[in-house]
C-alpha cells in the first residue's frame, strides 16, 4: 500500500504525521455578487473572475445552495471571494 505524504499549502492543513490533509476554508471578509451565465461552472467562474480555475473550491464552499456545480442555473446569484 502506498501512502501519500502531503505538503503544507494555504489550502490544506496536515494531520496524522503528514499522511492526511484537510481542506482549510477560505476566509475572506469581503465578497461580491456574481450572476451566472449560460454554461457557467465553478471552475469557469474561478478562471474568469479569480484568474485561477483551481480556486473553484473557494466558490463552492461559500455557495452551498448550489447542488450541482457543473450545472448551475443561469441567473443564480453567487458570492465570490475578493
Amino acid at each position: 500500500m502506498i501512502m501519500a505524504i502531503y505538503r503544507t499549502s494555504s489550502r490544506y492543513r496536515l494531520s496524522n504525521g503528514g499522511r492526511l490533509a484537510d481542506r482549510v476554508p477560505y476566509e475572506s471578509v469581503t465578497y461580491y455578487q456574481y450572476v451566472t451565465r449560460e454554461k457557467d461552472t465553478f471552475s469557469r467562474i474561478a478562471a474568469r473572475v479569480l484568474n485561477d480555475p483551481t480556486r473553484y473550491w473557494e466558490i463552492a464552499d461559500i455557495n452551498p445552495q448550489v447542488e450541482w456545480p457543473d450545472a448551475i442555473p443561469t441567473g443564480t446569484v453567487l458570492r465570490i471571494p475578493s
